[in-house]
């Protein structure tokens, strides 16, 4: 069997991140029980061989089946901590997701088949369906409450390689380059890859859970690719009629799309994986319960802030190129004034989600791996060999383009031991306290108070709730404020269409009261119903 270049595109990461997250699951699961372990194995290989077979799929209808599996095999990593509320919440709001996409994509492929197949309401029915497993906004509800329930090298495959599959679906199984289509693939993906970028980035600022930030960050990360997709297809629409500008932008723009799959796979899958280190070490995910992690755990701490640093888009890591890519295809798209509003939408909103996501990231490196320990330290060491190793092998690809930067930071470190003129002596003094001689680490800024400015900005989009404890007395005790944010899709979409649905559902429910009467009387008139249609229609 020959292998197309989006089946090696998709299938990379799989191969790639599976081996590396199994290497890290023998230390995050080393002290389980063996039956606890052996379900996890199962589900895990099961998820990973259901992952191959979407993308070796050689029919719709097996493709189908293959989705199917991967929904059920992940659900149960989602619910591996079974005996949490929370755990038990997300599989079934995954679930749910999973099967509602599937519903959706059955609805598409069997419209499809027809003689005359609506190719414009066959998109939109896969977009939903691949976009429920993307997360797309308001379909991205699941990612922030599976990530954090299911275990860390689960949620590093499920975000690194199988949320990507979404796209892989709708270039695969729809004809995106016909004239039929192209304006509608070209004008949603804008518009969702704008709403999953700068609201995705958004809702991860203000998170303290860092696997929940990392979670809103993959729904950001999914808009970017969805850009490049879009100015891709826009590039095909505009033919030969603007010198040569068209394939440009195309080619940009499938290489940004294409580079960017690849490089949040790593960087993202490698992030889980130190986030699943420090849980093991520390039991919490809270930044703000946390610091000065990197003096105990130099490997992680170091692994996940060049992950952190190369997937906010800054040089010379692997994310900074495909997203360069993309802001080259929009900047000749303007240049040849061709696709202006669309080039221009894409540069804001690019712009503005990697100033946006600098500052998170940079909230959770600062806050857990920085400054003083909030917590008793004296036990933390750093994970097991193999969980470093893991680690390490999703940080590989990154080494190739920050060769140079080693090199000229070994040149800078020649020209400051050699050149630059010794003998100085430094002296250390403490820095201005504010009073205090020997400030403890309850003193320090949380990550919460880092992002809160910012986040405050954009308050009126997050909607945060604000629990204020106040000082009481001539001589109060303590104090304390504490924010929280809650998803704007389930809080906001979702929970009012819920509980409207069951509402009615409760009233329907009325019906069902036991009355063998009431079952013959509407029996009766159903009848009635159906002679009167059979005779008049």
């Amino acid at each position: 069997m020959q292998l197309t270049l989006d089946q090696i595109l998709f299938l990379t990461p799989i191969a790639w991140i599976g081996v590396a997250a199994l290497l890290h699951a023998t230390g995050y699961l080393h002290g389980d029980g063996k039956k606890r372990q052996g379900w996890f194995y199962f589900y895990f290989l099961g998820t990973l061989a259901a992952m191959t077979g979407v993308i070796l799929a050689p029919t719709k209808f097996a493709f189908i089946l293959a989705w199917e599996a991967m929904g059920l095999f992940s659900s149960g990593l989602v619910g591996f901590e079974s005996a949490s509320p929370e755990s038990r919440k997300a599989t079934w709001i995954y679930l749910l997701a999973c099967h509602a996409g599937a519903v959706f994509l059955i609805l598409a492929g069997v419209a499809s088949e027809r003689p005359d197949p609506n190719w414009a309401a066959i998109w939109y029915l896969a977009l939903v369906g691949f976009g429920l497993k993307i997360g797309f906004p308001p379909f991205h509800v699941w990612l922030p409450e599976a990530h954090p329930a299911a275990p860390a090298p689960a949620s590093a495959v499920m975000s690194g390689a199988m949320i990507p599959l979404g796209f892989y679906g709708l270039v695969r199984w729809l004809p995106i380059h016909t004239a039929a289509l192209e304006h509608h693939v070209a004008w949603s993906m804008l518009v969702f890859g704008g709403l999953a970028a700068l609201g995705g980035i958004l809702f991860a600022l203000p998170q303290r859970n860092i696997k929940k930030l990392l979670a809103f960050s993959s729904v950001e990360n999914m808009g970017v690719i969805a850009f490049g997709v879009s100015l891709w297809i826009f590039g095909e629409s505009l033919h030969d009629g603007c010198g040569g500008a068209g394939e440009t932008i195309s080619w940009l723009g499938m290489v940004g799309a294409a580079l960017h799959v690849l490089n949040h796979a790593v960087l993202k899958g490698g992030l889980f994986l130190g986030a699943g280190s420090v849980l093991r070490m520390t039991g919490t995910l809270d930044c703000d319960k946390l610091g000065g992690l990197l003096k105990k755990m130099p490997w992680t701490g170091s692994l996940f802030t060049m992950n952190a640093f190369g997937l906010s888009g800054l040089p010379p890591l692997p994310a900074f190129l495909s997203e360069f890519c993309i802001y080259a295809a929009a900047v000749t798209a303007l240049a040849n004034h061709v696709l202006v509003l669309p080039a221009a939408l894409i540069l804001i909103v690019l712009a503005t989600t990697g100033g946006i996501a600098a500052a998170a990231y940079a909230k959770v490196v600062s806050a857990t791996f920085l400054g003083a320990p909030r917590y008793d330290d004296a036990k933390i060491a750093e994970t097991p060999k193999q969980m470093i190793v893991a680690q390490i092998l999703l940080f590989i690809p990154n080494l190739v383009l920050m060769a140079p930067v080693v090199v000229l930071l070994d040149f800078l470190w020649l020209v400051r031991r050699y050149v630059l003129p010794r003998g100085r002596v430094n002296q250390r003094n403490l820095t201005w306290d504010c009073g205090y001689a020997e400030p403890t680490a309850r003193m320090a800024w949380t990550g919460t108070a880092f992002s809160q400015p910012l986040a405050d900005t954009f308050k009126d989009v997050l909607k945060p709730r604000v629990h204020v404890k106040r000082p009481e007395g001539p001589f109060p005790g303590d104090a304390a404020v504490a924010t929280e944010t809650d998803d704007a899709g389930l809080a906001r979409f979702w929970n009012p269409i819920f509980h409207t649905a069951a509402r009615l559902f409760q009233r329907v429910h009325l019906l069902q009261n036991g009355s063998l009467h009431l079952y013959i009387l509407m029996m009766i008139v159903a009848i009635l119903v159906l002679l009167v249609w059979g005779a008049f229609v």
